[in-house]
Formats: C-alpha cells, structure tokens, sequence
C-alpha cells in the first residue's frame, strides 16, 4: 500500500521536505520502522526545539565543504554525532561536463549562482559551455552508484553503528544527493523498485510551490534539473542492474557490508505492517 508523502513529514521549521521514511513497505510485508530513519533537505535554518524532538543520535550531511560553509547545519545544543560525508568531487563525477582544467571552479560558480537564483547566469554558463544538462544530470545520477560508493558505504557504517537509534541524513533541496542515499537504503532493506520511485518523486509533491515558482525563474533549459526526474533515478537504479549485478551485489561489493550487517540492518530498521 502506497504512503502519504504528506504524513510521512516532519514538522521542523525551516525546513521543507524533511520526511520519515517510516512506513515504506517490502513484499514480505514488513515496514521501514517509523522514528528513526529522516531524510532532509538543508539543516540551515532548521528549528532546533523541534529538530530536539526527533531525538537524533545522529545527523549525516552530504554536501560539500563549501556548501557547508556557507550555510551550516543548525543544531546548537543537540546532543548527537555530526557526519560530513560530500558528495562533492566534480572532477571524477561530472568530468564529462566540460573539458577544462578548472571544472572545480565552474562547479562552484554554477552552485553559487543558483543558490543566489541568479538563473540567467547559470543558462548563459550552460549556453557558452554547450552543456547538454538533461544528459549530463542522468550521467551524473549514473556516477553516484560507482564514483561516490565509498562516501555511501561511510554512510551505511553510520546507519549501522546508529543501532535503531533515530538519525537525519540530508544534501541541500533533499532531492538528489539525499534521493540516491535513500534508494540505496531501501533497495538494502528490500524495498521494491517502484516504492523506492514513488518516494524519490515524491519531493515534487511535497515542494510542489516551490518547484513551480523555480520554472517561472529559470529558462526551460534548465527545467531537467529542478526537481526529481524520474529518467535520473531510472538511470541511478538501471546502473546498479547492469554493471553492478543488481543491489544485493551492490551492497556486498561497493558498500561493504557483510550478510551480517545487512541482515543487522533489516532487523534494525523493519517491523510488521
């Protein structure tokens, strides 16, 4: 049975798609076990008193130094252990973006201009450098299940050594980053493919005012890459299939975890309907 996006979030101010994943169920009929497994967009001007609530024991943060920087996790005052784990490196990830030495730079200046919504500047960058951005985002999506395995496999070790207690894993808007880390998550727990896409898109659903106002902004060259596009995460899970041997080789091959700890997991996060 499919589950309300809408009662799947989390009231914490200053936030806008942070959601319990609880609920999400597998064909053996268990359920991802509400409380204690949260994805999020940016923590940045999160409410504390209500982020208090979830009590966290841990929050994983997969954006990158500068992302960081410029706009931190607010969490003053909580007890919990804070993770930095970036998915950040253009240079193996994205190298087929443009050929020059300074990708790096160019990365952080398209970030920087769409963060500030100055979209012009990103269509002029995307026009100059002839960038084919659906293209390049579905490769993208492709990159994160080879070139940023190890960042996942830290990430699991954190779900791991959390034990059920309630941890908060985000990026930035909580779509991509954040989307490829909880359709890794469940595919481990043995959610089938067509819950773990009903819960990547449903970010649409959940920031639905946003994303509309985001398309009356940008230029329709950027429109494949606001929001959760389905072909992206198609792509993501098609990767897995056929040059990993599916996520239950995944999991043993690229993130490291033993029968033991996937079995710890699934008895961890998963209880009866």
């Amino acid at each position: 049975m499919a589950v309300n996006v809408f009662d799947q979030l989390v009231p914490v101010g200053g936030t806008k798609n942070l959601r319990d994943i609880g609920g999400i169920a597998t064909p053996e009929g268990l359920v991802v076990r509400p409380g204690v497994l949260f994805r999020s967009d940016t923590l940045h001007e999160a409410v504390v008193d209500d982020l208090a609530r979830l009590d966290l024991a841990c929050v994983v943060d997969f954006r990158s130094a500068a992302e960081v920087e410029r706009r931190p996790d607010r969490l003053d005052g909580l007890d919990l252990r804070w993770v930095n784990l970036p998915v950040d490196n253009p240079r193996s990830a994205g190298s087929h973006l443009v050929g020059q030495e300074d990708l790096p730079e160019f990365r952080v200046e398209m970030i920087q201009h769409w963060l500030n919504r100055d979209f012009d500047a990103v269509g002029k960058m995307v026009d100059e450098l002839s960038i084919d951005i659906a293209g390049d985002r579905v490769k993208r999506y492709q990159s994160f299940a080879t070139d940023f395995a190890p960042v996942f496999a830290a990430f699991f070790a954190e779900l791991v050594a959390a034990m059920g207690r309630p941890l908060l894993y985000h990026c930035e808007g909580g779509t991509d980053r954040t989307g490829v880390a909880t359709a890794l998550l469940l595919g481990v727990l043995g959610v089938e493919r067509e819950a773990v896409m009903e819960d990547y898109l449903a970010t649409n659903t959940v920031v639905a005012d946003e994303l509309e106002e985001l398309r009356q902004l940008a230029p329709p060259s950027l429109w494949p890459i606001i929001g959760a596009q389905q072909q992206q995460m198609q792509a993501f899970l098609d990767h897995i299939d056929s040059e990993c041997d599916g996520i239950d080789s995944y999991a043993r091959s690229h993130l490291k975890l033993t029968d033991e700890a996937i079995a710890q997991l699934r008895s961890t996060y998963l209880a009866p309907a």
